[in-house]
């Protein structure tokens, strides 16, 4: 067992039995970790049904902390992740672990505009794209998806990129970035799918998208 699958999931009992059988299918050697973000509906009690570690949070406090918790929580010498509302195919992390073994890299993630399928919202994608121009502009780094919630990272990485220290919300993802390329970690960005999203989004556009441009203008 060499990867750990962490699913942050909050408010997600359409989506999180389709996702973790998902996962399953495509990389059925992985350990699974669900860290359930005191959702208010049947998320975490399906997610046992599954069969799959759950850690629970006893308050809501957001998918970055429920991701950092699950991967403190990962033992395995990679850690990956993804949403559980379907919008990500879990198929990819077989590649994406490929890559990493092979290249040794710290960190690798799918680009959502790059695929050959991308059925997100288009007020999302200009917002994205927007982010992302933002984060070549700063960087210089022409990375594609700044905000890409499917990665794989090295978990001897995790320290170098002070984990804990990370934003709590949904700007957890381009801090995330942002500490990759400063840092000087060796990454890949690969083309992914991505589908529409089952359940309700908890992104606001203008909020999050606030931090996200603060985070990649001030994280180091």
């Amino acid at each position: 067992m060499e990867l750990t699958v962490v699913v942050p999931a909050y408010n997600e009992e359409s989506s999180i039995r389709s996702t973790i059988k998902s996962v399953k299918k495509h990389v059925p050697d992985a350990r699974i970790i669900v860290v359930d973000d005191c959702s208010k509906d049947r998320t975490k009690e399906i997610a046992k049904e599954e069969k799959v570690k759950v850690i629970s949070h006893n308050t809501n406090q957001g998918y970055g902390a429920a991701l950092k918790t699950g991967m403190f929580a990962a033992k395995t010498k990679y850690v990956g992740f993804l949403d559980a509302d379907m919008t990500y195919n879990p198929a990819y992390f077989s590649l994406m672990l490929n890559y990493a073994k092979k290249i040794g890299l710290d960190c690798i993630w799918g680009n959502r505009f790059a695929g050959a399928k991308n059925k997100m919202p288009f007020v999302r994608k200009i917002g994205n794209k927007v982010i992302s121009l933002v984060f070549w502009l700063i960087t210089g780094k022409n990375v594609g998806d700044c905000s890409s919630g499917q990665r794989i990272l090295k978990t001897s990485a995790l320290k170098k990129l002070d984990l804990g220290t990370l934003p709590d919300d949904l700007d957890f993802i381009t801090a995330l970035s942002k500490r990759i390329v400063s840092r000087k970690l060796k990454y890949k960005v690969i083309p992914i799918n991505y589908d529409k999203r089952e359940g309700s989004s908890k992104l606001s556009l203008i909020r999050h998208g606030f931090r996200m441009i603060k985070n990649i203008m001030l994280e180091k």
